[in-house]
């Protein structure tokens, strides 16, 4: 991603980003001491991340460019794959169901 592209990214609302963190530390079961980054002898945890953003700190700022920047790029990788799946797959065989391997035409039933 290009410097000049930074500031094409859409951000993330204060609420979206505080359901992110939420998703991370329920479904993912993130335990919310582990360490989500260090500088020096400043610690922020897991746990921390949904009042940086409720304040509004530059930490949680940061955080909600974060999460926007990783939306962006998985959306990129994403539309890439694709991408290369339509390259390497033969014309036609996109979008169909495998063969049953079990059996030997399309009219017999596997036993």
């Amino acid at each position: 991603m290009e410097p000049q592209d930074l500031d094409d990214i859409p951000q993330v609302t204060k609420e979206e980003a505080i359901a992110e963190v939420r998703r991370w530390l329920d479904v993912e079961k993130i335990d919310p001491d582990r360490v989500f980054t260090q500088m020096g002898d400043q610690v922020i945890r897991y746990g921390d991340l949904v009042a940086c953003l409720e304040q509004d700190t530059p930490d949680g700022k940061l955080l909600r460019f974060a999460i926007s920047r990783g939306r962006v790029m998985k959306t990129d990788r994403s539309r890439a794959l694709q991408h290369l799946l339509q390259i390497a797959l033969p014309p036609g065989v996109a979008g169909k169901q495998p063969a049953d391997p079990a059996s030997s035409d399309s009219t017999t039933p596997a036993a």
